[in-house]
């Protein structure tokens, strides 16, 4: 077992391990490698009885070195293996021991650096002090199972890692970690536990210059997610933050493609006073002006005027089934590095959505200059028939978007509300207030004219 609570020092072995090295060595190059370990093993003993770190950590490495050098691969595994479950064995050394082990694992053979992975495995398991460094091998396994197609055993290694809580670890690398997790955890479809894991990693952290590969790399994630979901709203917003990246400003076919899918993401988000405050906010981009189709989408349902379907469909449907967010079933549409994680295969849903958001619009705009329509008239300004939009209107009557009451004997909507007994008190008491103050201005400013012209009268019979 490696120590516990940190020993003082009892005797100092450089002298003894700078004379045994060379030793060592040169009986491993005469072909006794096995009596050079067993010298080393000798004084390794004392060095790490007597709290010697230094000496400890040096022979500690060339115990497993040492063999490593000369092809005896497994007395090397075999060191590790045995040298880390030493009692009373120095961490610091153990510690040294394993990294001076993982530069082996560019060198070896796919077998043999299995091998070594699960002898590194089983020596940092359960050790805090080696948290980092069991990370870093079982990625390397994960990777080969991935490459195995074994995508089940490769996301359960990574997942299990809890690198969030690694002290020891650099804030970069454990997002670096999380982000290959949530990699993992989409190839496996398990879309639940992907958003578990997306909300480990810290947007504030991420938003530094010195980041923005890895902001990418997350917002490209939570794309696939959100897209699997269709959330529409939090579409616009991954966009918008892949938009406000200085490497994509800098790159007008990037930040058009990244504009272009915030613009058509906010449309198809259904309605409410965020949506509704955020496309007023893109609306007013001023380079959106420079992708007209895209700013003239997003007047339509700025504008409290009714959108035409067939009108939409003439004048953006030729451009808006090219692009793989509304391209049909079975067309890829425009493939940029924006655009990529984008399922090209959803496009004839989305379409339909974007007729849906048309629809909810016109009602909305309906609802506000009449206080009465039939419904044939209805059915007609929204380029439906009666059924569909007695259907429409009564989700977004349910939604509370509108407020309408339907009147089928005589074919009527009526979109005012019923006031109550109370409602029309307090609408009669304020209006007789108002028109009380107004009579109370009048009557001032008359007298005002009275006092002003008989002030003057009076100053001309004098003259």
């Amino acid at each position: 077992m490696s120590e516990v609570v940190p020993r003082k020092q009892e005797k100092d072995y450089s002298k003894e391990v700078d004379d045994l090295l060379p030793v060592a060595e040169s009986l491993a190059s005469d072909g006794k490698l096995q009596e050079a370990i067993d010298k080393l093993l000798a004084l390794e003993k004392g060095t790490r009885n007597a709290s010697d770190q230094p000496s400890t950590s040096r022979l500690l490495m060339t115990l497993v070195t040492l063999p490593y050098k000369h092809k005896n691969l497994e007395l090397a595994f075999a060191n590790i293996s045995v040298l880390s479950k030493k009692h009373g064995q120095i961490r610091q050394s153990v510690t040294m021991m394993v990294d001076a082990t993982l530069p082996w694992l560019d060198e070896l053979p796919e077998g043999e650096m299995i091998k070594l992975i699960e002898v590194l495995r089983e020596v940092t398991e359960g050790k805090i002090y080696l948290e980092v460094q069991r990370a870093r091998v079982t990625r390397r396994l994960s990777k080969i199972r991935e490459q195995e197609g074994k995508i089940d055993s490769a996301t359960e290694l990574l997942v299990e890692l809890q690198v969030e809580t690694f002290g020891s670890m650099s804030r970069r690398e454990k997002i670096d970690f999380i982000l290959e997790q949530m990699r993992l955890l989409h190839l496996k479809q398990d879309w639940d536990q992907m958003a578990i894991t997306s909300k480990k990693v810290n947007v504030k952290w991420i938003e530094d210059k010195d980041n923005e590969d890895l902001k990418l790399r997350y917002y490209a994630l939570v794309i696939i997610l959100a897209l699997h979901g269709d959330k529409y709203l939090d579409l616009c917003k991954h966009y918008r933050q892949i938009y406000d990246t200085p490497s994509v400003i800098e790159d007008e076919t990037k930040w058009q493609a990244a504009l272009r899918n915030v613009v058509y993401f906010i449309v198809l988000a259904p309605y409410d006073n965020e949506q509704s405050d955020l496309l007023a906010r893109i609306s007013q981009d001023s380079k959106l002006q420079s992708i007209p189709e895209c700013y003239n989408l997003a007047k339509c349902f700025t504008s409290p005027e009714l959108m035409r379907w067939p009108g939409i469909q003439e004048l953006y449907g030729p451009q808006l089934r090219q692009t793989k967010v509304f391209g049909p079933n079975g067309v890829k549409g425009v493939t940029n590095d924006i655009d990529e994680t984008i399922d090209a295969g959803q496009g004839d849903k989305r379409w339909e959505a974007l007729h849906n958001r048309v629809i909810e619009h016109n009602i909305r705009t309906i609802a506000k200059y009449y206080t009465r329509i039939t419904i044939a008239r209805l059915a007609e300004l929204l380029d439906l028939d009666t059924s569909n939009a007695e259907t429409m209107l009564s989700k977004l009557v349910v939604s509370k978007m509108v407020y309408a009451k339907i009147d089928r004997p005589q074919g009527t909507v009526n979109f005012v509300e019923k006031k109550s007994t109370d409602s029309i008190l307090n609408d009669w008491s304020s209006d007789i207030s108002k028109l009380m103050g107004l009579i109370d201005k009048s009557t001032h400013l008359i007298a005002k004219e009275h006092a002003v012209f008989s002030a003057q009268a009076a100053q001309a019979s004098k003259a």
